[in-house]
């Protein structure tokens, strides 16, 4: 084991509240999507999806009308059903 610093005061990170969509990135020769989000301090976050599932994934955001529900938002609401992330989405997309 790697020797390390037991602190005498424990570091205390700021609450993390909220996450943001930064970035979406869709290969379709590997087939992968990689998600980055970005929370409330600056916090990165990435996600990715592979192989079968991402196929899916692509071809279910290809052909969504984003018109009612935009990109980010149906991003947001995959990373819940799939268990990445948990909570309520709100606001309006840029």
């Amino acid at each position: 084991m790697a020797e390390l610093l037991t602190l005498t005061t424990p570091v205390t990170t700021p609450t993390l509240t909220t996450y943001a969509v930064r970035m979406i990135s869709m290969d379709l020769d590997v087939p992968a999507i990689l998600i980055r989000l970005k929370g409330t301090n600056g916090e990165v976050k990435v996600c990715s999806y592979n192989g079968a599932t991402d196929t899916t994934l692509m071809i279910a955001l290809n052909k969504a009308n984003l018109s009612t529900t935009s990109l980010q938002k149906r991003v947001l609401q995959q990373l819940i059903a799939d268990g990445e992330l948990s909570g309520t989405i709100s606001g309006s997309p840029d």
